[in-house]
C-alpha cells in the first residue's frame, strides 16, 4: 500500500485506501522520523499495540518504509501480511528498500511533471485570455509566437505571423532603437530587462504606444518572452487631461472664444484620427446657428451651413440644438435629417456627422459640437467620452465668453448711471455754460435788428453813415454764429457724456479731453470759489482711448477734488491738472496727475477709496474711483492715489502711448485706430 506525503505539517493523503484502514500511530511516526517500522509478529506487545487497526485487524507482519529522494520525504511504502509473522526478512526487506528508492523517484518526477503541466496551463491561460499581448522573440528579429492581443494591438493576422512577415526590429520606429538596444543589453546582463515604453508601427502605417518587458527563456540566450501593455487609452487620457488643463488657463486669462474653440477642435481631431470637428452657436433671438469654429472642415461648407436654422429635421447640427439632445447620423447619404442639406455634405466628402448640443449649466442650449468623418460610422464608447468631455469644455468657454459680456455691458451701463450723475452735479454750470451764449446771441440779434432799422433809415437818406451801420451789424451777426457755435459745443459736450455709445478706441490728444472737460466744469468752479490750472507738458504723448470715458474719469476727479476744498478757505481753492510723458518699463507713457488741496485721507484709507460703495462723501454712492479704475484699467493703465508733503491729495492716472504711424500713413487725431 502506498501513501503520498501531502504538502504542509506532517499530513498525509492515501493514495489507495481510506485513513481508517491503516495504523495510523504507524503511519504518523514514519512522517515524523523518517525511520522504518519493522514489526515481525505485530500481534506481540510493540510501541504500536495500541492501535486500534492493529488491534482489530490482527495484523502479524508490518514493514512501513519511507520513500526519500535526497532527505525529502515523498512518500510511505507500508505492507502487512496477516497469516504469517517474520515475513520481511532482510534480504526481502533490501529489496523492498530499493523498490521505495525507485517508487520515490517516480513519485517526484510525476510531482514535478505535474507541477509543470499546472505552470504551462497557467501560462496558456494568461496567453489566451489576451489581457496584455504576448509574444516570444529572438534577437535576429523574429516574432516566433504572439497572443491575438499582440496582434490585434499592431494590426497583424495570423497568417501574417505564420509567413514570418512579422519582425520586432522592422516594427520599431527609428526613435525607439536606442531603447531596445538598452533593454537586450540589460537582457544580456541580468536575464531580464526593467519595463519601458516604446512605439509600435502598425500594419497601416500608424503607431500605438506600449509598455514593454522581457525576459531571456532558460536555456535559450538568443530567445526570450515579452509582454506588452497597450498604452493607447492611458496616453489619450493624459493628452486629454493636459489639454483640459492648457484649455482652463486659457479661459482663465480671457483668451478669446475664436482661439479656445479652434484649440478644442485641433484636440479631437488629433484624438480621434480622420476625424473634422465643427463648433457652432445658436443665436437665441433668430434660432440660428452660426459659426463659432471648423478649422479642417471646407470653407465654402462653412460658410453655406452658416446662419441655418434649427428644427425637426435641420441635419445633425440643426436638430440636436432643436431637440437638446444628441444626434448620431452614420450615414448622410441614407439619413433622412439631412434630406436639406444631403446634396451640401455628400458634395463636400461627408459621410457621418455625430452632433452634441452644449449645453449651459442651466440647461439652455448655446450651440453644438459635431464630429464629421468621410465614411459612414458610428462612434465607439471611448469617442463618446472624449464629446462629452469636449462639449463640457465648450460649455464653459461659450458660458464664460457669455458672462463677460453680459459684466462688460453692466460696467457699461454703470458706466453710463455715473456720467449722467456727475452731470446731474453740474447742473448749474451746464445751465450757465449753454445761457450765457445764448443770451448774446437774443442780445446781438435786437441790435442787429435796431442797426437794420436804422441802415434803413439812413440808406433811404443817403450817406456815408449808412456804410457804417451796415458793418456794425454784419459784426453783430458774426458774434451771433460765435455764441451760437459755443452753445452747441456745450450741448454736444453734454450730448457726448450723457450717450449710450459702445467703447470706441481712437487716437486722442489728452490736451483737447482736458479741454472739454475744463469748458463743462468752468462755472462750477467759479461758484465754488475754485481756481484750475491746468500744466501740461508741450510733449504729452498721443494715447488710444475712448474719449467719453476717458472725460468721464477727469470730470469725475475733478468733481472729487472740488468736494474736498468745500471746509478750505476760498483763497486756497486751487486744483491743478498736470500731465507730461513718463518712461516705464521703458515703454512710453501719459500720466495726468489732479491735485488738490483739501481735507486728504487716512493712509490706511489709500485702496479702499477704490472699492465699490465705499465712500467718504456724506452723500455719495461710492463708485466713481471704482468706475474710473476699471475704466483705466481696461485702457491698459493704472489709477492711483497719493497724499501730498502739505494739505490734499493727488489721484493720478496713466495710459500706454499710442504706436507712432509711419510717416505719411497718418490720420488726424482722433481718428479711430
Amino acid at each position: 500500500m502506498l501513501v503520498t506525503k501531502k504538502k504542509g505539517r506532517d499530513n498525509i493523503k492515501l493514495g489507495l485506501t481510506a485513513a481508517t484502514e491503516l495504523p495510523e500511530s504507524v503511519l504518523h511516526y514514519v512522517v515524523r522520523t523518517q525511520d522504518s517500522v519493522i514489526l515481525d509478529d505485530a500481534s506481540a506487545q510493540n510501541p504500536f499495540s495500541a492501535d486500534e487497526y492493529i488491534r482489530q485487524k490482527h495484523a502479524r507482519s508490518v514493514l512501513c518504509l519511507p520513500l526519500l529522494k535526497q532527505a525529502k520525504l515523498i512518500g510511505v511504502l507500508y505492507l502487512e501480511n496477516n497469516l504469517t509473522s517474520h515475513v520481511f526478512t532482510p534480504t526481502r526487506i533490501a529489496v523492498l528498500k530499493l523498490l521505495a528508492s525507485q517508487a520515490a523517484i517516480s513519485l517526484e518526477n510525476t510531482r514535478l511533471y505535474s507541477d509543470l503541466t499546472e505552470r504551462e496551463a497557467k501560462i496558456r491561460r494568461l496567453v489566451d485570455a489576451n489581457i496584455i499581448g504576448i509574444l516570444i522573440w529572438n534577437l535576429e528579429g523574429r516574432i516566433i509566437e504572439a497572443n491575438e492581443a499582440f496582434l490585434r494591438m499592431v494590426k497583424y493576422g495570423r497568417e501574417d505571423l505564420v509567413s514570418g512577415r512579422v519582425s520586432w526590429r522592422e516594427l520599431t520606429p527609428g526613435k525607439w532603437r536606442e531603447a531596445d538596444e538598452q533593454a537586450l543589453a540589460q537582457l544580456a546582463a541580468t536575464g531580464i530587462c526593467e519595463p519601458f515604453e516604446k512605439e509600435y508601427f502598425r500594419k497601416d502605417g500608424s503607431r500605438v504606444p506600449a509598455l514593454i518587458g522581457a525576459a531571456l527563456l532558460e536555456g535559450r540566450p538568443d530567445e526570450g518572452v515579452a509582454f506588452v501593455l497597450d498604452l493607447t487609452e492611458r496616453k489619450r487620457a493624459e493628452m486629454l487631461l493636459g489639454a483640459e488643463k492648457r484649455l482652463l488657463e486659457m479661459i482663465a486669462r480671457g483668451s478669446s472664444r475664436a482661439l479656445i474653440l479652434d484649440t478644442l477642435c485641433h484636440l479631437v481631431e488629433e484624438l480621434a484620427s480622420g476625424s473634422l470637428s465643427s463648433i457652432l452657436l445658436l443665436d437665441p433671438k433668430t434660432n440660428q446657428l452660426r459659426h463659432g469654429a471648423a478649422p479642417s472642415l471646407p470653407k465654402t461648407y462653412t460658410q453655406a451651413i452658416d446662419g441655418a436654422s434649427i428644427g425637426l429635421c435641420a441635419g445633425s447640427c440643426g436638430t440636436a440644438a432643436y431637440r437638446a439632445e444628441q444626434v448620431i447620423v452614420s450615414d448622410i447619404a441614407t439619413d433622412p435629417l439631412w434630406a436639406d442639406y444631403r446634396e451640401l455634405g455628400l458634395g463636400h466628402g461627408l459621410r457621418a456627422c455625430w452632433s452634441t448640443p452644449i449645453l449651459s449649466s442651466g440647461g439652455k442650449v448655446l450651440g453644438t459640437f459635431a464630429i464629421y468623418y468621410r465614411e459612414p460610422g458610428s462612434p465607439t464608447l471611448q469617442e463618446h467620452e472624449l464629446i462629452e468631455q469636449v462639449t463640457h469644455l465648450a460649455s464653459i468657454a461659450v458660458e464664460r465668453e457669455q458672462a463677460e459680456e453680459a459684466l462688460r455691458q453692466a460696467q457699461a451701463d454703470l458706466a453710463h448711471v455715473s456720467r449722467v450723475t456727475t452731470m446731474g452735479e453740474l447742473t448749474a454750470s451746464i445751465a450757465h455754460e449753454v445761457n450765457q451764449p445764448l443770451t448774446a446771441v437774443v442780445n446781438n440779434a435786437n441790435a442787429c435788428l435796431g442797426l437794420l432799422e436804422a441802415m434803413r433809415k439812413r440808406f433811404s437818406e443817403g450817406g456815408p453813415k449808412a456804410l457804417a451801420d451796415f458793418q456794425e451789424a454784419r459784426d453783430a451777426l458774426a458774434e451771433i454764429v460765435d455764441d451760437t457755435n459755443r452753445a452747441s459745443a456745450v450741448i454736444a459736450r453734454v450730448r457726448q457724456l450723457a450717450k449710450k455709445a459702445p467703447f470706441e478706441r481712437t487716437r486722442l490728444q489728452l490736451k483737447e479731453v482736458i479741454t472739454d472737460v475744463l469748458a463743462l466744469a468752468r462755472y462750477e468752479c467759479a461758484t465754488r470759489q475754485t481756481t484750475i490750472r491746468a500744466e501740461l507738458a508741450e510733449d504729452l504723448p498721443l494715447v488710444l482711448g475712448d474719449r467719453v470715458q476717458l472725460q468721464q474719469v477727469l470730470l469725475n476727479l475733478i468733481v472729487n477734488g472740488m468736494d474736498a476744498m468745500n471746509t478750505v478757505e476760498e483763497s486756497k481753492r486751487v486744483l491743478i491738472i498736470r500731465g507730461h510723458r513718463e518712461i516705464r518699463d521703458s515703454k512710453p507713457e501719459a500720466r495726468l496727475s489732479v491735485q488738490d488741496a483739501g481735507s486728504g485721507f487716512k493712509p490706511g484709507e489709500m485702496e479702499r477709496l477704490f472699492e465699490t460703495f465705499y465712500t467718504t462723501k456724506a452723500h455719495g454712492m461710492g463708485m466713481g474711483l471704482a468706475i474710473s479704475r476699471s475704466i483705466i484699467e481696461a485702457h491698459g493703465g493704472r489709477l492711483w492715489a497719493e497724499a501730498n508733503q502739505g494739505p490734499g491729495a493727488t489721484f493720478l492716472f496713466s495710459l500706454p502711448a499710442a504706436p507712432e504711424r509711419p510717416v505719411g500713413g497718418g490720420h488726424a487725431a482722433g481718428a479711430k485706430a
